[in-house]
């Protein structure tokens, strides 16, 4: 483990943390960062499909929060807010190099070595795929999943986030994820991969 971590008690929560801080606790600051820092970072890189810009925006979001954190009135949860101003952060990103996405990992050649995977490591490439499918889903489905299955939030969590209703972040879940397996389906039949239908089962 890393000599600098900080060991956060169990049942620290995050307005205890923040009250820890505001009264001079640096540590409690630290370990607030430590607490969030990857989830920001996985929904950095479900936004903008990039894991070196996503570490850029993510770091770009801390650093507002830092001098945001005086702002915060608890009207929502923290990680609430951490989460939207750092999907903010991602938006503006996007904005500014005119919303065109890349895949995080490349989409192996049909024709390449690793064309035709046993279902095990076929497993692991198709795994790798999802990222480079999700970042070509329309936003209002792709955003859902990623904060569902990269951030791990829940329903309710995603419509506070994104100001929907409960039924919609649903419907938007079950439709964004049924689309990464059709896209997923679709370049395995074209690539002619072998245990397609089982790999797929397993994303």
């Amino acid at each position: 483990m890393d000599s600098d971590m900080i060991l956060i008690e169990p049942g620290t929560d995050d307005a205890s943390l923040i009250a820890a801080y505001r009264s001079g606790d640096d540590g409690a600051l630290t370990a607030l960062i430590q607490r969030h820092q990857a989830s920001v970072y996985r929904l950095a890189v479900g936004v903008l499909a990039s894991r070196e810009e996503a570490e850029d925006a993510a770091q770009e979001a801390l650093i507002s929060m830092l001098k945001s954190l005086h702002r915060f009135r608890g009207e929502a949860r923290f990680s609430t807010w951490l989460y939207r101003l750092t999907l903010n952060t991602c938006l503006k990103r996007r904005r500014g190099r005119g919303a065109q996405l890349h895949a995080t990992e490349p989409v192996d050649s049909p024709d390449g070595p690793e064309a035709r995977p046993d279902v095990q490591a076929g497993r692991r490439w198709a795994q790798r795929q999802v990222a480079g499918v999700l970042a070509v889903l329309p936003y209002h489905y792709r955003m859902p999943v990623v904060l569902a299955d990269c951030v791990n939030l829940t329903a309710p969590e995603i419509a506070e986030l994104m100001q929907i209703s409960l039924p919609a972040v649903k419907a938007r879940i079950l439709r964004g994820r049924q689309r990464l397996r059709e896209e997923i389906e679709r370049y395995c039949r074209e690539a002619g991969l072998s245990g397609w239908r089982e790999l797929v089962s397993e994303l």
